[in-house]
């Protein structure tokens, strides 16, 4: 099954926010426990890649973003049976002084720079997404 994923890369100060994941469905048991990842999700039927960003983070994180930038690089995962598709955004949050509130998918969020990043225990491509997200100037 081939599924289309929206990843918001958020933005602050240089540093990128980042939840650390504790809900796991079956193809992702291999990561368990506990891997650090940007925050995102599965499109629903009928909603654009910017819909769907925009409403992962209301659900994840409990904050409306912007859309800074689509990141120009498609990243493909495959796991068992299921193959996601990432589309990747460079995103900021709408209002800086957003108090972020976490779902039951995270058990804790940091900010962290792409070197801070690279030492951390993550799902596949997290690092990769970061360092192409580098490439674009703001």
């Amino acid at each position: 099954m081939i599924n289309p994923v929206v990843i918001a890369l958020i933005k602050k100060d240089n540093k990128f926010l980042m939840t650390k994941r504790v809900s796991f469905d079956s193809t992702d048991k291999m990561f368990f426990p506990f891997v650090w990842q940007f925050p995102g999700g599965g499109m629903q039927f009928a909603e654009t890649p910017e819909e769907s960003v925009k409403r992962e983070m209301i659900e994840e994180i409990g904050c409306e973003i912007k859309i800074i930038s689509l990141i120009p690089k498609i990243y493909t995962e495959v796991r068992n049976k299921w193959q996601g598709i990432f589309i990747c955004f460079l995103c900021e949050l709408k209002d800086k002084n957003s108090v972020i509130i976490l779902n039951h998918e995270a058990s804790e969020y940091n900010w962290f720079d792409l070197e801070e990043i690279s030492k951390l225990k993550l799902m596949p491509k997290t690092y990769e997404m970061a360092e192409e997200s580098e490439k674009i100037k703001i």
